[in-house]
């Protein structure tokens, strides 16, 4: 099937994200607090380092653009660990996030929050995910150290293993 000049003016909409696997030398996973979702009334506004790709950004220029504003930290991104594609939703367009590896940080490593944007910051071991992220980010927080403990790369759809 070709597709339309109109296609190729007006293009589907997808968000694009890069998200950090950050953690220290136990292991565990950074995760921060996000001011916007708290005040949208999220249960659970904890997430990955991350963010939106800009338009005129590779991705991995975006993650570390992304990792030197949420946590103060000049890091290069490693091997890609899991892709995860979200569906879209009445707010949002479609979305598609990779999540990099990098080295274990080590335990005197300062994080610095931006203000106004993040609150707090926890590394979480596999076994706490859930108090503190939703169970989408559940999912795709244990994939990403299933992917890492594996030495492999996994596929997601909204943080279930693709078929």
């Amino acid at each position: 099937m070709s597709h339309s000049d109109e296609y190729f003016r007006n293009p589907p909409r997808c968000r694009l994200g890069v998200l950090a696997a950050l953690r220290n030398a136990a292991g565990h996973l950074l995760l921060v607090k996000k001011i916007y979702q708290e005040r949208e009334g999220n249960p659970r506004p904890w997430g990955l380092v991350g963010g939106s790709v800009r338009e005129s950004e590779g991705l991995r220029e975006a993650w570390t653009r992304e990792v030197l504003g949420e946590t103060g930290l000049s890091l290069s991104p490693g091997r890609l660990l899991v892709t995860d594609e979200v569906p879209a939703s009445r707010d949002n367009a479609k979305g598609i996030n990779w999540v990099y590896d990098t080295s274990p940080l080590p335990d005197t490593t300062e994080i610095t929050l931006p203000q106004g944007e993040l609150s707090e910051y926890a590394y979480v071991s596999r076994d706490n995910l859930g108090e503190y992220l939703t169970e989408h980010g559940t999912r795709r927080a244990n994939a990403v150290l299933d992917a890492l403990a594996q030495g492999a790369t996994l596929e997601l759809e909204y943080g279930y293993r693709a078929a």
